[in-house]
């Protein structure tokens, strides 16, 4: 007995959706999207400030007259 299914359906007999890829427009914004996310977590971890740290040498001052 011969297959009455047409070759284009899937194993399920419903028709396989295209894959629908990012334009080349869209690819990119996503793409800078993600960089962008990946710089802001790495700011975000490394906190970007350092500890104060005490002045080690003394400093000169003027003298004040009276």
């Amino acid at each position: 007995m011969a297959n009455s299914r047409p070759p284009r359906l899937s194993p399920s007999g419903l028709q396989d959706a295209p894959v629908r890829r990012p334009s080349g427009t869209g690819r990119w914004v996503m793409i800078a999207g993600v960089v962008t996310a990946g710089l802001l977590a790495l700011a975000w971890f490394d906190g970007g400030e350092e500890s104060l740290h005490p002045i080690a040498e003394a400093v000169p001052l003027p003298e004040q007259e009276q």
